[in-house]
């Protein structure tokens, strides 16, 4: 087949403009690469007689396969180079032995490329490999700045008092875990670097699959975490804490989903169902209730962060850092926190909180989020979303017992928006104590050596449920809480 003159020349002359611009590194956020060092000239254009005129496409043909080559070696040497930038200024960076077949994962060129669609103005993150006990060691460190001084163990401690998870213990190594398996690593805000899980160290494939949304997630954890999470201006409630995570964490995975729709080689590639055992968020010996607690962000947080979008781009999304959400419930339904005129968070006041003349160890709100997970323990979802409907807000006081009890004391007060709301909550919550102790449904009952109460206050609008260690207590928290 005789080739064209005229068309061989447009294609030269488009590879030449193609090359040029990867000679010369003139790609918008690109760094300079290097210079080749033969600069090739378009022929000019043919003429003559036909010998002379299949001379020309001879030597086109040469020129366009050169240029074809140059165009190859200097996309993997851009590739390289970019990657390299990513470790700029890295200290005993370790060295990773490829084989020959391997191909290494792009990391910067997949932080550039969503910064660019998520619209963030910011230079690529250093990134490393390490193993996954590392990557678990550094999200630890960052988990006990958020909570420092046993303030999470001191809720679970509240929670196993109400019977809701088995026993106290520390969420935060538990959640550490659990968080390297769903974002298979972690920006290191200290040393400024993006921690990868080494594969060759990963529990599970799934875990260096969702390196993509790990990178999303440090990315926005570099811009905007600073705004969102400040331990030195006080504890946040559970239901703050956890209303906060959702838009950072929802805010990853729409990253992700988007980026994923443009580049799918970047989307999960995890063939195990959540519920299968061998997943490896499963195999995190989490208590159920924390284990929603802690999915939670990141489940009901993209469709938070999907309705933001939806509402006005990724501008609404930025914005949101500076007006976060100020509970679960506003997170579950947006439109909440869409509105201009939402209304302040109301506080349960109390005359006295002391038991016997001790504070309790635990204050906290608990918010709609996880007033429903436990109703949902003993009922059925439409039961528990009946009986969270018209919550307004929570208080959830806990002491220490005495005499080698094995739970403490606790007092869970609940405010709904009107007596209707109050009593589907109250029926609700009968069902799970009868359930959990084995009654016929009192109100009031000692059973597995607890002394539980569940009663009506504040024009019965408000309910509180005691689970006391001791009638002696369950006494003085009636009185307290009435």
């Amino acid at each position: 087949m005789k080739s064209n003159p005229a068309v061989l020349l447009l294609i030269l002359l488009a590879l030449g403009g193609v090359a040029g611009l990867l000679l010369t590194g003139s790609k918008p956020g690109i760094p300079t690469t290097r210079v080749a060092s033969a600069e090739m000239t378009p022929s000019p254009p043919p003429t003559g007689n036909a010998e002379d005129l299949q001379k020309q496409i001879v030597l086109l043909q040469g020129q366009i396969e050169y240029l074809q080559g140059q165009n190859d070696a200097l996309k993997d040497e851009n590739a390289v180079l970019l990657q390299k930038l990513g470790t700029l200024g890295m200290k005993n960076t370790p060295t990773v032995v490829m084989k020959d077949d391997d191909v290494p994962p792009d990391f910067v060129g997949m932080g550039l490329e969503m910064m660019k669609m998520r619209k963030l103005q910011a230079l690529p993150m250093v990134t490393t490999s390490v193993s996954q006990a590392e990557v678990e060691t550094a999200i630890l460190k960052w988990l006990r700045q958020q909570q420092p001084q046993d303030e999470a163990k001191k809720l679970t401690r509240g929670l196993a008092a109400l019977g809701w998870i088995p026993e106290a213990v520390d969420p935060l190594p538990l959640r550490a875990a659990l968080l390297a398996r769903q974002l298979g690593g972690w920006y290191d805000t200290e040393s400024e670097t993006m921690l990868t899980i080494d594969p060759s160290t990963a529990s599970g494939t799934s875990v260096t699959s969702n390196e993509a949304l790990g990178i999303a997630f440090g990315q926005l954890l570099r811009e905007y975490g600073g705004t969102l999470f400040q331990p030195q201006h006080g504890a946040l409630t559970t239901d703050m804490r956890l209303a906060r995570e959702s838009l950072i964490a929802g805010d990853a995975v729409l990253t992700r989903f988007l980026h994923s729709i443009q580049n799918p080689a970047s989307a999960p590639k995890d063939d195990l169902p959540a519920e299968d055992p061998d997943h490896p968020l499963n195999q995190v010996p989490m208590p159920a209730f924390l284990r929603e607690m802690a999915l939670f962000p990141f489940s009901r947080g993209f469709d938070f962060a999907q309705t933001l979008h939806s509402a006005g781009n990724f501008a609404q999304l930025n914005a949101a850092y500076s007006r976060p959400p100020v509970s679960t419930a506003e997170v579950i339904e947006p439109e909440m926190y869409l509105n201009p005129e939402r209304p302040a968070p109301t506080e349960i006041k109390l005359a006295e909180v002391k038991l016997g003349g001790v504070p309790p160890f635990l204050d906290d709100q608990l918010g709609k989020f996880s007033c429903a997970t436990a109703l949902r323990i003993h009922n059925d979802d439409e039961a528990a979303g009946e009986g969270t409907r018209g919550l307004v807000t929570d208080r959830l006081l806990a002491w220490a017992a005495d005499g080698g009890a094995k739970r403490d004391h606790a007092a869970w007060q609940t405010l709904f928006m009107d007596k209707a709301s109050a009593d589907a909550f109250a029926k609700a919550m009968l069902n799970s104590l009868k359930q959990r102790y084995g009654t016929k449904g009192e109100a009031e009952f000692a059973a597995q050596g607890r002394f539980v109460c569940l009663m009506r206050n504040r024009g019965d609008a408000g309910v509180v449920l005691i689970d006391a260690a001791s009638a002696e207590a369950l006494t003085a928290l009636k009185l307290l809480m009435k």
